[in-house]
């Protein structure tokens, strides 16, 4: 079950403009941010403007910066609209530059 709501993940947020890699011992995804965008910003925007809740890299310290954390253990339907919706706050940054 894991393994299918990881690859749904991964799958989901490359399609939606991110690059990951698939996790080979974990429940979630670590995922960079394009240079520029903090971290903290980014989670704050998603859960305000699009109601997903992800982790900041930051929040896990100064190493985790440029990151954030999004766990799979849902379903790969709310998985893809989670996607979907942090695509849409990522195009805004860009849209932005």
């Amino acid at each position: 079950v894991f393994k299918e709501r990881r690859d749904a993940a991964v799958a989901a947020f490359r399609a939606n403009g991110f690059t990951c890699e698939p996790p080979k011992g974990t429940m979630y995804l670590w995922i960079p941010l394009p240079e520029g965008i903090a971290s903290a910003e980014f989670a704050d925007r998603l859960m305000e403007e699009q109601g997903v809740i992800v982790l900041p890299g930051s929040g896990l310290g100064a190493g985790g910066e440029g990151f954030f954390r999004v766990s799979f253990i849902t379903s790969p339907a709310r998985i893809a609209e989670a996607a979907a919706r942090a695509g849409k706050v990522l195009s805004s940054f860009a849209a932005r530059a």
